[in-house]
Parts: structure tokens; C-alpha cells; sequence
């Protein structure tokens, strides 16, 4: 039987200076704090990045006791792909990718860097799988998952040992939803920039990552012959919606939550979280205003309802 204990976690930093876009200004020293918050669980950790961050990240991880378990991988962002590399920058110097764009100020619609490293991240999983160097499960994690505590609040909790709980499917890629199901074709999802699979995190086993890695790579010949590109949560619709029998699809009412899919029941029961950052909790105010607009007296009670509970006795039982 495979031994799920030893489930590796992969994730990347690279500088892209994200602070220069206007609307854009996280630089890069956030993202060690965003990873600091996390750094704490107990897998092993392979981290790709480039030789000025390489000191850094492993002393977030020495300070937890855990940098025997973490690999820095120092290697050029441009060399995983360089061709596609060059086909982004080309799309978005020949197109613009603002047009009609339901957010056009978002970073996916800005840089041609951003949305190659967001491509990137099967081949960061699949480099490593080629050194030899991870278990047969393997998480893709953000480097700064969560944002430092915007839902899960104390990183003193995060000691724990990450593995794939009941509803995980080790020989696919486990893909997380924040709907039940989406109906809107690619170009519509395009354009509106409504979000369906969550790009954040994904785990499957050796094979189901290399399979994606050449879904990936048809993906970017399917949008860039269109002149579009985006981030990876579009790639992984269309990767879905070609390839449904290597894609399994768990449903998330929570962005960060997704990560409860790898926390054992126990320990994911006494974390702490912010749930105002709950769907449940955004929806039921949503739609409390929307009632109370129409003048719905029955939907304002069932949707206040709703509300005050996610906001007074949610947050008392997550305290």
C-alpha cells in the first residue's frame, strides 16, 4: 500500500515585480510572510526559486525545525519553457488581453510573466518528479497560500503532517470548485473572469502530474491560437472539461478551505479561521441585500437568518 505519510509538497517563488503594476502592490517580502505562515507543516517541501531567495526560505524553515525536510531548487523561471515562454509575451504584445475583461486591472490580464509562472506550476511538480526526488503523492501548494492568515489565523497551529483525507483520488489530479458546477463555455469564463477550479493548490500521484503537464501544453496551443492567454484556473477547466477521466473535482465553500481536503479531521476541527471570508457567510450578506433592495420580506428573513448565523455563532464555534 502506498504510503500517503510522506506526501511531498512543491511550490515555487519567483520575483516577478508584481509591485511595479499599478494595481498591484504586494512585493516580495509579503510573500515571505504569506509563507512563514504555513512553513510550519511537516512534509517534505521542494521550493523552486532563484539564488537571491534561496537563504531566506530556508530560514523560515530552520526556524520551525524542519529544514532537513525542505529541498531549494535554484533554476531560471524562463528555462522550464522556453517556448512558452516566448508565446505568451508574444500574445500579449500582439493582443491585448485588457479587452473586454471583466477585471482588466487583475495581474492576469497585465503580465505575460505572471501567467507563465502560474503555467509553470506542473512543471515545477514534474522537474521534481524527474530528480527523483518526491514521494508518489505530491501537493502543489502557493508559496503564499492563505495570505499570511486571511482564513486559517493562527500559524502556531500549522505543526501538523499534511496527507490526502477520504475524498481524495490518488490516481487523478484532485482539483477544488467553489461551484457546483460551471456552465459557461471557456471564452464566457474568458471574459467574465469568474473563477471555477481553484488554482491554488492541486495533488495527484507521479502519473496524473505528468499527464497534466501535457494537458497543460496542448491548453496553451488551444488559448494562444485564439491570441488569449490567462492564468492557470482557466487551464484547468479546459484541462478538465478535455480530459475528464484524469480529474477529479472536489467541491470548497471556502477559497483557503480547499486545504481541509489534507488536514486530518481531528486538527482541522480545532483550527482557528477567519469565516467572514466564508462563501457561505459572503453569499447569505449577498443575498440579504439583494432581498432587502426587492423588498422581499421572506427571503430577508431566511438570508438574515443565514447571515447572522454564519457571523455570530460560526465565529463563536471557530474561536
Amino acid at each position: 500500500m502506498e504510503n500517503i505519510e510522506s506526501m511531498t509538497i512543491v511550490t515555487a517563488f519567483y520575483d516577478i515585480k508584481r509591485e511595479n503594476l499599478d494595481d498591484f502592490k504586494r512585493d516580495y517580502t509579503r510573500y515571505y510572510e504569506y509563507f512563514a505562515f504555513w512553513a510550519g507543516v511537516k512534509n517534505p517541501l521542494i521550493v523552486y526559486t532563484t539564488k537571491e531567495h534561496e537563504e531566506a526560505i530556508l530560514k523560515i524553515r530552520k526556524a520551525k525545525g524542519l529544514e532537513s525536510k525542505t529541498q531549494v531548487i535554484i533554476k531560471p523561471l524562463e528555462s522550464f519553457d522556453t517556448s512558452a515562454l516566448e508565446k505568451i509575451q508574444k500574445t500579449f504584445k500582439d493582443f491585448d488581453q485588457t479587452q473586454g475583461r471583466k477585471n482588466p486591472q487583475n495581474i492576469e490580464c497585465l503580465s505575460a510573466e505572471y501567467c507563465y509562472l502560474m503555467y509553470c506550476k506542473p512543471y515545477f511538480v514534474c522537474d521534481a518528479i524527474e530528480r527523483g526526488i518526491v514521494s508518489r503523492q505530491v501537493l502543489w501548494l502557493d508559496f503564499g497560500y492563505n495570505h499570511g492568515g486571511k482564513f486559517y489565523q493562527d500559524s502556531k497551529q500549522f505543526d501538523f503532517l499534511l496527507t490526502p483525507q477520504k475524498n481524495i483520488e490518488h490516481d487523478k489530479i484532485n482539483f477544488f470548485s467553489i461551484k457546483d458546477n460551471e456552465k459557461d463555455s471557456i471564452a464566457e469564463i474568458y471574459f467574465n473572469m469568474n473563477v471555477f477550479l481553484i488554482g491554488s493548490l492541486f495533488s495527484g500521484n507521479i502519473q496524473a502530474w505528468i499527464a497534466l503537464k501535457e494537458h497543460f501544453k496542448k491548453a496553451l496551443e488551444a488559448f494562444t491560437s485564439l491570441n488569449i492567454f490567462d492564468d492557470d484556473q482557466i487551464l484547468l477547466v479546459w484541462c478538465y472539461r478535455n480530459f475528464p477521466q484524469n480529474y477529479h473535482v472536489i467541491r470548497t465553500y471556502e477559497w483557503f478551505a480547499a486545504l481541509d481536503n489534507f488536514i486530518p479531521k481531528e486538527i482541522c476541527q480545532a483550527l482557528k479561521r477567519n469565516l467572514k471570508e466564508s462563501l457561505p457567510y459572503r453569499q447569505a450578506k449577498a443575498k440579504y441585500k439583494e432581498a432587502f433592495k426587492k423588498r422581499n420580506a421572506a427571503q430577508c428573513l431566511y438570508y438574515g437568518f443565514l447571515y447572522v448565523w454564519y457571523k455570530i455563532f460560526k465565529d463563536r464555534n471557530a474561536a
